[in-house]
């Protein structure tokens, strides 16, 4: 056994090193430009597919895989510079969830130009013949290449403390991330050296993806497996700091290899619990003496809201067609599109859960799809249980599931952080179920649970049954929009109206004597109980359920209908949906096609239209209606 554990540290070092050689970058881009890059890890991923493309299945020896890192390095730098230029500069002036959204927009589309150019197939390449040995020490035998990349993660955090703390321009770059306007004030050329800041982290990010790259089973999944990870590492190391980066990703990967050892019935789940406990312990991050309260401000807005209320007969109307019209789609439409449109409504009132709490609330999740697992899994198993019996019952149970975890969580993460670091502790907390669900066998493994039966009602005098498709698509259809009118008056409401004023300014709202506290946790509460329920329901309709229902990237889709529709917008994410099926479905015939439109349509609308489809309408209209003098006259309000 001692043998094993001193392997595992010597290992965990380093794949520590490897994580913090992705988190460099990540951390120097959020120190500086106050930006949480999403899309760093589909950048490392670039960088690994350009040096397999120069050095092949086995590179002929340590120079030419040296020089093909390099040049990946520089690929992935020019293509940084392109995006600081196009994209980055844009989002400085938004807030943290909109830049934390729009890189993640980046990133889908990133992946499917991958997916266009490289293909779906898996690739290796074997390390170069001058580190193809073992390097002893004692009990322990380590791959040289392992040597090389633990010599490799402590050469780049030696450069990278010196050039930050002992250089004139790391002392430049610190002046920078404290106050720009003051570094412009005294003659620093500030957005010449906000790109040179960037380019040094793409190269950072471009290069580590060819150095790892005999480490990798190369494919279009990489950057997720690396995303996570230095994600980790930065928010417990501290947003934007390299020591503490650095002492992060030494830890997860000591955890997750000691993990492998001593707990390998739950494989990394270790690394996880220890970063909740890191972030709840302190928040702002290990080396940081902050609290990590960092709350979404108002999201950006392109200019004065739209009064929608001129328009409410024709919404109305527009509203009452589009409804029957779907409502009648298993008369008209064929099987498979009923089937897609019984997803897209339980997706809208996934994303009405989600908007609850960012649009009304201001505060963001990264990991509501822990709620949307529970209510899937805990509907699964009672419909399974009771053959389809009890369906109302099941999903009031579930839905109280959800109410439980979610005041159990919320009371915790809400006490403790707001902000990204909410967002980050949530993804955690939808991560450690997603791998407890994995390795339980009462919930069928990485197989979930299948053949699950559509549910009956037996009401003593008459039997409604809900197994044809037709009848439980109606069923569908009834529930989610009854629950999306209760959810839309609450919004309306009083309780709705004291939430938008903690969002607006949670000062003032607990200076007028309002519990925030209480009332963001209630709100919590609500938004993870219909998430929760959404699950449930959605769990007859597709007869399966499997632990991918609480992957970050399902967490993701509330989001993206949520911008794509308009935040500000009750039913915003409504609309949001119906164009995210819409163009997920013209463009999935040919892979990695869908992630780029709909990753470059996403980013377009956050940077362009960042109040949503609703939002450009609105705007459009009323520049139609404002005489030509008044708009020359008026004043252009920018995002903030």
């Amino acid at each position: 056994m001692l043998d094993q554990i001193l392997f595992a540290v010597a290992n965990g070092l380093a794949s520590g090193m490897a994580v913090f050689l992705v988190a460099a970058g990540v951390t120097l881009i959020f120190g500086l430009l106050r930006i949480l890059n999403f899309a760093q890890g589909s950048f490392f991923m670039v960088g690994a597919y350009v040096a397999f493309s120069i050095t092949g299945t086995s590179p002929g020896s340590l120079w030419s895989f040296l020089f093909a890192s390099v040049v990946a390095g520089a690929t992935v730098a020019a293509l940084g510079l392109l995006t600081e230029k196009a994209i980055f500069r844009r989002l400085r002036k938004y807030d943290e969830a909109y830049t934390l959204i729009a890189t993640f927009a980046l990133m889908m589309a990133l992946d499917g130009a991958v997916k266009l150019i490289w293909g779906l197939n898996y690739h290796s390449t074997s390390s170069p013949p001058a580190l193809a040995g073992v390097f002893i020490f004692g009990p322990v035998i380590l791959p040289l290449y392992s040597v090389f990349l633990i010599g490799l993660g402590l050469a780049v955090f030696v450069l990278l403390e010196f050039g930050i703390h002992r250089l004139w321009i790391g002392k430049i770059v610190q002046s920078l991330a404290s106050d720009q306007w003051m570094s412009g004030y005294v003659g620093i050329n500030v957005p010449a050296m906000l790109t040179l800041t960037v380019v040094a982290a793409f190269f950072l990010a471009g290069l580590a993806g060819g150095l790892l790259l005999p480490n990798q089973s190369l494919s279009p999944a990489l950057s997720h497996a690396f995303l996570l990870l230095a994600f980790i590492a930065v928010i417990i190391g501290g947003l934007g700091n390299i020591r503490g980066a650095f002492m992060a990703s030494l830890v997860l990967g000591l955890v997750d290899s000691l993990n492998a050892v001593l707990l390998p019935d739950q494989p990394g789940i270790a690394m996880y619990v220890a970063m909740v406990g890191c972030m709840l312990w302190r928040p702002a991050g290990i080396l940081s003496a902050g609290t990590g309260d960092q709350t979404v401000h108002n999201h950006a807005s392109g200019g004065t809201p739209i009064d929608w209320s001129r328009y409410r007969p024709s919404l109305i109307a527009a509203g009452i067609v589009l409804a029957i019209a779907v409502a009648a789609m298993p008369l008209w439409a064929n099987p498979g599109l009923v089937f897609l449109a019984g997803i897209a409504l339980v997706a809208a009132l996934f994303a009405l859960s989600w908007n609850f709490l960012f649009g009304t609330t201001g505060l963001a999740t990264f990991g509501h799809a822990a709620f949307f697992a529970i209510g899937a899994y805990s509907s699964a198993l009672m419909l399974k249980a009771t053959g389809g019996q009890w369906f109302l019952l099941i999903l009031l149970a579930s839905a109280a599931i959800g109410c439980v975890v979610a005041a159990a969580a919320g009371s915790i993460a809400i006490r403790r952080t707001t902000g990204i670091a909410l967002a980050i502790l949530t993804l955690a907390l939808s991560e450690i179920m997603r791998l407890l669900i994995s390795s339980s066998s009462q919930l069928g493994r990485d197989d979930g649970v299948s053949g699950i039966p559509r549910p009956q009602f037996d009401l003593g005098f008459v039997t409604i049954s809900l197994q044809s498709t037709s009848q439980y698509f109606w069923f569908l259809f009834v529930v989610c929009g009854l629950t999306a009118l209760v959810l839309w008056w609450i919004t309306a409401g009083r309780f709705g109206r004291v939430l938008r004023a903690i969002k607006q300014d949670p000062e003032r709202t607990t200076f007028l004597g309002i519990n925030i506290a209480r009332a963001r946790l209630l709100s919590f509460m609500l938004s993870g109980t219909v998430a929760t329920f959404a699950g449930a329901l959605q769990t007859p309709w597709v007869q399966i359920v499997t632990p991918e229902a609480a992957n970050y990237l399902v967490s993701m889709q509330p989001m993206l209908s949520t911008l794509l529709g308009g935040a500000s917008f009750f039913w915003g994410p409504v609309i949001g949906t119906i164009l995210f099926f819409i163009i997920d479905q013209a463009t999935r015939s040919l892979a990695g096609l869908s992630e780029v439109v709909t990753g470059s349509v996403l980013l377009i609308f956050v940077m362009l239209a960042p109040d949503g489809m609703l939002g450009l309408i609105g705007h459009l209209r009323k520049q139609k209606s404002t005489p030509s003098a008044a708009r020359g006259g008026a004043t252009e309000v920018m995002p903030s």
